[in-house]
């Protein structure tokens, strides 16, 4: 369980999508990865390994092939950094009823029930103005617990009959103390250390538990933020294992902002991924002719996670479209492109599974239930690249707590590191 062990570790170390730009950063550095910077005029070499950030939420990561030649391709893997949650309002204190609350926002697509009853911690980062001036960052956690409280089944009989339904306006407050209404910012000094005046933020809360094994034989992962940390993580490893080929550029990006649809700076619909290509194309070719023939040559894996089947809602899925936990990465199609995937991606993607020994399966929503979408469709419009869309199966998708299979997440490594390797 090596690989997931230290999956769950990632996942509580990256309670926001700055945590985990923070903490792959680190880990690159290490390896000897140099970082770009996009104000910066770049000198990329042949058979080196390069990283570079946007708005601190999202990171590109790729090596360089053996040889600068105009018949090299890309091959690239996807993932986002957000996860569904509840984000810090610009003005956060209110007080009701003796009460001091913590005024919240809903980011993204949030289980609201899934908050209540939890134990939760906030972070993110701060901007910060110092002595001289300057505008610093400061990546933050304040483990303070908070708490979003149910109200007593006696005061709400029929809610086990009717649904709980809770307005996200009214009852999505955490509760924060009883005294006198304080200042956000010296309360999150105290809690840091931090010094110099704050200015703004970019806070969101999160489930304080911690991740953990599960089941009879630990054939599950229970935590927060599997989607889509997990395929960030399966692309990671696939990456670091894989090994420089002579005419590939081996990438991953991470982007920021795919639970809200992508429409921003540096979320997977903004210019990052396509300029780092043309960056790293100038270094071959001076002709655009040869950067679209390389992108015709190239394959992007989108991969976020995937619907399992749940078995107390069987119902909810196409009868001959039922992904299992356990039972390997999944294929995620829809005849309106809500996925990118196609019948040339899907055999792509089929040989790489067939050549790690790795089972795959199908999904289709029903025709009656919309799919969501990913950042797949929106690469290979913008990019004009072929791609496919996988991840795991999972349930509680959206939830504050989610649940996976430990066996797909070896999987899934497996199939990305064969992807990696294989000659276009």
């Amino acid at each position: 369980m090596s690989y997931t062990q230290n999956l769950l570790n990632f996942i509580d170390s990256s309670s926001t999508s700055f945590h985990v730009v923070s903490i792959l950063k680190k880990e690159l550095i290490s390896q000897n990865y140099q970082e770009l910077f996009e104000k910066d005029n770049w000198d990329l070499k042949k058979e080196k390994k390069y990283f570079v950030t946007r708005a601190d939420g999202s990171i590109i990561v790729f090596r360089t092939p053996k040889k600068w030649s105009n018949d090299y391709s890309f091959k690239i893997i996807g993932a986002h950094t957000d996860s569904p949650c509840l984000k810090i309002k610009n003005n956060p204190i209110s007080t009701k009823e003796g009460y001091q609350l913590l005024n919240i926002e809903i980011y993204g697509g949030v289980l609201l029930s899934s908050w209540f009853d939890r134990d939760l911690h906030f972070g993110g980062r701060l901007i910060i103005e110092n002595e001289a001036g300057v505008l610093e960052q400061k990546l933050i956690t304040v483990e303070k617990k908070l708490r979003i409280p149910r109200l007593a089944i006696h005061l709400d009989r029929e809610v086990n009959k009717t649904g709980f339904t809770p307005n996200p306006q009214e009852h999505m407050f955490p509760i924060i103390g009883l005294s006198n209404e304080i200042s956000f910012e010296n309360w999150l000094k105290e809690e840091t250390g931090i010094s110099g005046t704050i200015l703004s933020w970019d806070l969101f809360l999160f489930d304080a538990e911690k991740s953990s094994f599960g089941g009879i034989s630990n054939e599950f992962i229970y935590a927060p933020r599997l989607d889509n940390l997990a395929s960030v993580h399966a692309s990671f490893e696939a990456l670091k294992q894989s090994v420089i080929t002579d005419n590939e550029v081996q990438m991953a990006v991470y982007f920021q902002h795919e639970e809200i649809g992508s429409e921003s700076q540096n979320g997977a619909n903004s210019n990052f991924l396509e300029t780092t290509l043309k960056r790293i194309h100038s270094f071959v070719s001076s002709k655009e002719e040869t950067y679209f023939q390389s992108i015709a040559r190239s394959f992007f894996i989108s991969a976020d996670m995937a619907h399992a089947v749940h078995p107390n809602y069987t119902s909810k899925h196409d009868a001959n479209h039922k992904p299992i936990i356990g039972a390997g990465p999944v294929i995620k199609s829809n005849a309106n492109m809500r996925y990118a995937t196609d019948a040339f991606s899907i055999a792509k993607f089929k040989q790489w599974c067939k050549k790690s020994n790795v089972p795959f399966q199908d999904f289709c929503s029903r025709n009656d239930i919309g799919c969501g979408s990913t950042i797949g469709p929106m690469v290979a419009s913008n990019i004009g690249i072929p791609t496919i869309d996988v991840g795991n199966p999972m349930l509680s998708m959206h939830s504050i707590r989610e649940m996976c299979g430990t066996q797909d997440h070896e999987y899934i490594i497996e199939v990305f590191t064969e992807f990696y390797n294989t000659s276009s």
